[in-house]
């Protein structure tokens, strides 16, 4: 009888872990994530398109170390850019951002033209790529491929 017992109050321990690791994996991290591409107009013939990032989680949840990675990274590229555009240009300037998801994996592509304070007017063309292993709403992008 207290071998029974034995086993039944095990099997009760097992499944209650077995239920806790299951709503742990079902409430993991999962950010909800929205780029927003605009355009900024400064003056005439001088405007060039910024995305914003937004997201959305749970914040009892630690951000994964690979994810916050590729989230600074994002970040520092997309503020590298809007200083260049904005600090070392002047007009005429245009300069669009086009975005492609594939599997999860975000590629932003900024080209167009600039004129450097110097003057001398060159084509402009900046590529990069993120995983932020989820899969994120872009808005205002034109023909987004997914």
């Amino acid at each position: 009888m207290k071998r029974k017992l034995g086993f039944s109050l095990c099997g009760l321990i097992i499944v209650f872990f077995l239920v806790v690791l299951a709503y742990n994996i079902f409430n993991s991290f999962k950010p909800e994530i929205t780029f927003q591409r605009f355009r900024m107009d400064i003056e005439e013939n001088y405007n060039f398109d910024v995305s914003r990032m937004m997201m959305s989680y749970n914040e009892q949840w630690p951000l994964p170390a690979s994810f916050m990675d590729n989230l600074n990274a994002y970040v520092d590229w997309d503020h590298e850019i809007f200083d260049e555009l904005y600090y070392d240009c002047m007009a005429p300037t245009d300069v669009k951002l086009s975005a492609v998801i594939d599997n999860s994996k975000v590629t932003f592509t900024y080209q167009g033209y600039i004129t450097t304070k110097q003057g001398e007017t060159m084509d402009y063309f900046e590529e990069a790529t993120f995983d932020f292993h989820v899969h994120p709403e872009l808005k205002n992008f034109d023909d987004v491929i997914e």
